[in-house]
């Protein structure tokens, strides 16, 4: 029973010290930020509680006005995004072709085989590559004017491209012999 009547008196006394219904005029209103991307320069005031009713009235229309140019700066910001992405979308398109493109040169240039070329001979070959949906061709040409000196030259090109598309690749190279 001591317990309760404690709690009961200190839930009055509580009450009585804290005061919940102020009767003090100076309480100030925060105004809300409308957007982080406003073009005007608004920031947050504090303004007394007794502004009169145009006063209210005007700020109301330049919310309404604030929200509408949010609206439409959001909009054209979308747009820009959408447009900047799809050009992105296109240029990874363009490097994945290309970049494909060359590896069927490559492909293509590694199945000539020009390094078993004899002695004062010439050896040509030709070799094809592919890579997802490119093919390309390949020739060359070989030569060793002595037993350890080897020379070669390779050709190649994509088939399967448009003229403005087309890639081509040579390559020339030698190898010596050693005796180590």
């Amino acid at each position: 029973m001591k317990n309760k009547l404690f709690n009961i008196i200190l839930y009055i006394f509580l009450l009585n010290s804290i005061n919940i219904f102020s009767s003090d005029t100076d309480i100030k209103e925060i105004e809300p930020i409308e957007s982080i991307h406003s073009d005007n320069n608004n920031s947050i005031s504090v303004n007394n509680n007794q502004d009169n009713t145009e006063d209210i009235t005007k700020k109301d229309t330049d919310s309404i006005d604030l929200k509408s140019k949010n609206t439409i700066s959001t909009n054209k910001d979308l747009r820009n995004n959408k447009k900047e992405e799809d050009n992105r979308e296109d240029r990874f398109e363009e490097i994945t072709d290309r970049t494909n493109r060359i590896t069927a040169l490559g492909s293509a240039m590694g199945a000539v085989d020009l390094s078993k070329t004899p002695a004062n001979k010439f050896r040509v070959g030709a070799g094809v590559g592919h890579s997802a949906k490119n093919q390309a061709v390949a020739v060359g040409i070989g030569y060793a004017p002595t037993e350890r000196l080897r020379l070669n030259t390779k050709i190649s090109t994509t088939t399967n491209s448009t003229r403005a598309n087309r890639s081509n690749g040579i390559s020339i190279g030698a190898s010596y012999d050693l005796d180590w």
